[in-house]
């Protein structure tokens, strides 16, 4: 009798050290799981929503673009907002809402619509009919013009699209084409990221353009609220100045420009240091006769408050692996124990 528990006993420990090693084990893969999810996970969103293919530009519609109050989820009802395509060039609206969208050709009837029974009026072009969460739909755009849209569910959304016959080169104050947006820039230290854009990238007198901007942590590569002083500077002469502060979303600002010529878009005092960058934009002669003039009068679109940080995005992508982690981990040693357990009433 006492060889057979010395036997059972010998095993059990064999059996208590093999369950060990394989909880060390696992723990250990999901652990590196966990540290690649957190480490690649900012990088991954900068991979991707960028547009995936020139000839196709994606809008998204985002969480919370339903509510029409000013403090919501949603950075922007339509992202981005405005974009500038070419002819025969395809946009893809994508809808990560949890409620139905419409795109719609026309006038959105905008926050008051609501109290005023104004659900927008439809120009006929193109519409979408619903578009059900997590679904897509796509418009070719084949003559050049301003397309104005909006949700006929939610009027308080609207989204424009600019279709040129054929969009010119933009350069930079030098001369030298610029080929990749956003234009990014490292400040002097190499601690912060500042990224900028323009819609239209080709700038011409007369047309007002809207600047989007996105202050980057360097070292963590994710966005930050961020002080900035902007300036506009044209032709020796500062046209514009603007000290304010970015939220996680970013920033915008419209502008326009009345004289030809090199223009420089400076900040300064970026996040409350001494560090600054600056990018350069040639401004062309407005032709009289260009499908661009549509534009000129384009009025400011209100959007929401930016305040989706990057971190709510992130959230459940961080804390999922953890609670994974500890549920195998309660499971394997509950799963020891009844082992045990079991082992000691055959005992």
């Amino acid at each position: 009798m006492k060889t057979k528990i010395t036997k059972r006993k010998i095993w059990l420990r064999n059996d208590d050290a093999s369950s060990q090693s394989k909880i060390i084990s696992l723990n250990s893969v999901i652990a590196l799981s966990v540290l690649l999810v957190l480490v690649a996970s900012p990088m991954l969103l900068q991979i991707f929503i960028p547009q995936a293919l020139a000839a196709v530009q994606t809008v998204t519609i985002p969480y919370g673009a339903f509510d029409p109050n000013f403090n919501t989820a949603a950075p922007q009802w339509y992202l981005p907002t405005a974009i500038t395509i070419q002819v025969n060039q395809t946009v893809l609206w994508v809808n990560q809402d949890t409620e139905g969208h419409t795109i719609t050709s026309g006038k959105a009837g905008g926050r008051e619509g609501l109290i005023q029974n104004n659900m927008g009026q439809s120009s006929g072009i193109f519409d979408s009919g619903t578009i059900k969460p997590g679904k897509t739909w796509s418009y070719t755009f084949t003559k050049p013009g301003q397309y104005e849209y909006f949700c006929t569910i939610h009027p308080w959304m609207d989204g424009y699209v600019t279709v040129n016959e054929k969009q010119p080169d933009p350069t930079d104050a030098d001369g030298r084409k610029l080929t990749q947006f956003p234009q990014v820039r490292l400040t002097y230290d190499r601690r912060y990221e500042v990224d900028l854009s323009w819609e239209p990238h080709y700038v011409v007198t007369g047309h007002k353009i809207i600047l989007v901007y996105q202050v980057y942590d360097n070292v963590m590569p994710h966005p930050i609220s961020a002080h900035y002083l902007l300036t506009i500077t044209q032709n020796g002469k500062q046209l514009f100045k603007s000290e304010d502060k970015t939220e996680f979303g970013g920033g915008y600002t419209y502008f326009t420009f009345d004289q030809p010529g090199p223009a420089i878009f400076r900040f300064d005092n970026v996040d409350n240091t001494d560090q600054s960058v600056q990018y350069s934009v040639m401004v062309e002669q407005m032709n009289s006769t260009s499908d661009m003039g549509s534009m000129a009068g384009m009025d400011d679109m209100v959007q929401p408050a930016r305040n989706l940080t990057l971190q709510n995005i992130l959230l459940p992508l961080f804390f999922t692996p953890a609670l994974i982690t500890a549920g195998v981990v309660v499971f394997v040693i509950k799963m020891r124990k009844k082992k045990s357990h079991e082992v000691k009433s055959a005992i």
